[in-house]
């Protein structure tokens, strides 16, 4: 059997239940700059009471120290206009200083932000901003989304923020990520209803290690990884690098799922579990499916990452 990149991505579709992810990022996205920042200024106080961002690593805001330091140098005008610059993603030394830090560096930059923000040491929304009915529909949009789901929205509006160059940074800007510390131990011992696959299983318990060496080593040469809502990262380097950068501290609970032996020996998996983050802790779950296509020989040749419209997702068990 021959596998191809786009063969791989069609395994299960017929399982997947539409999100309501991508649809909110899209009102996001169609707001103006300062519409952009109140709801993430709104969306944040009124999450807060819900969601409370785990405390940021000494060592991970180190990386993004020395641009806050100059941010908290600022007038109040030009702290409004730095952020402006970062939700339009325009082309300026700080936006894209920003935009060569990692999802977690990003994610970060902004907790400290807001923290300066809510002590008045950063500008904060203008007293004399008046919520527009677009933010009003975004923000009402964000309220009806499960917990999971509203930080998957949230992360992705930092994230897509400044201006990513394509010249490569400086050597400290590239510098390996440090390592989130677990203030709450990974599942260790991992039972799948419905699975038995030593890969897969493996595969499972070393994200929640944080190995992901071991992860990569499950990997054909040219296997590859498409996380939600994203084109699939293909390679090793790739795929470490998006290991490294966004699976660090997450715990991984698979719960239930299908497998499926084809006549060349390759196998095709549907499973469904939660993920925990560590950025909002052990009480915030996202529910997620994951399709795995392996080769004859048991190597991952592509993994998929789903996020579920809801927990209650049933399994399909007629494959496409």
């Amino acid at each position: 059997m021959t596998y191809t990149l786009e063969s791989a991505q069609n395994i299960f579709t017929d399982t997947q239940v539409p999100s309501p992810i991508p649809a909110t990022i899209a009102l996001f996205e169609q707001l103006n700059v300062d519409d952009k920042l109140a709801l993430l200024w709104y969306a944040y106080t009124e999450m807060g009471r819900t969601i409370t961002p785990a405390a940021v690593g000494a060592a991970r805001l180190q990386l993004a120290e020395g641009l806050l330091n100059q941010v908290k140098q600022m007038s109040a005008t030009d702290q409004t206009q730095f952020m402006r610059d970062l939700a339009s993603r325009a082309n300026t030394p700080l936006s894209r200083s920003y935009g060569f830090f990692s999802v977690n560096t990003k994610l970060a930059f902004w907790y400290e932000l807001g923290e300066l923000m809510k002590q008045g040491v950063v500008a904060p929304i203008p007293a004399e901003y008046q919520m527009t009915p677009g933010v009003k529909a975004v923000l009402a949009a964000i309220q009806q989304l499960d917990p999971g789901e509203q930080i998957t929205v949230l992360r992705n509006a930092v994230v897509d923020m400044g201006y990513e160059d394509a010249v490569a940074p400086s050597p400290t800007e590239t510098a390996d990520e440090p390592m989130f510390p677990r203030t709450e131990p990974a599942p260790t011992k991992l039972k799948v209803e419905g699975i038995t696959d030593s890969t897969v299983l493996s595969y499972f318990a070393a994200l929640n290690a944080d190995d992901f060496e071991a992860a990569l080593a499950l990997f054909t040469p040219d296997g590859a990884l498409q996380p939600p809502f994203q084109k699939p990262i293909v390679g090793p380097d790739a795929i470490a690098k998006y290991m490294r950068s966004e699976a660090q501290g997450l715990n991984l609970m698979p719960q239930q799922g299908i497998s499926e032996t084809l006549p060349d020996g390759s196998k095709q998996l549907k499973i469904t579990g939660v993920v925990q983050t560590p950025w909002f802790g052990v009480n915030v779950g996202m529910n997620i499916g994951w399709r795995f296509l392996l080769n004859p020989q048991g190597k991952i040749f592509f993994v998929a990452i789903d996020m579920l419209a809801s927990p209650q997702e049933l399994l399909n068990l007629r494959p496409r």
